[in-house]
């Protein structure tokens, strides 16, 4: 299973790690510049199922995990 819109993804970028901090989000869309990337809402104020009604962060995919921890 791979990344698709929709998914609960966590981020987590090396300079994360060393504290086990983490960051919750949902995909919103996929840039068509690169696959490398995702568009992803981390901050929707627990409004979960609006999350397409809020602003996406460009994030590398190298940083996403599946799942929420």
């Amino acid at each position: 299973m791979g990344f698709k819109v929709g998914s609960k993804v966590h981020y987590q970028p090396q300079h994360y790690k060393a504290d086990d901090r983490w960051e919750n989000g949902i995909i919103k869309s996929f840039p068509t510049h690169t696959n490398q990337s995702a568009f992803v809402v981390y901050n929707c104020g627990g409004e979960w199922k609006r999350y397409k009604d809020y602003t996406a962060a460009l994030t590398n995919k190298d940083d996403l995990k599946l799942g929420w921890r």
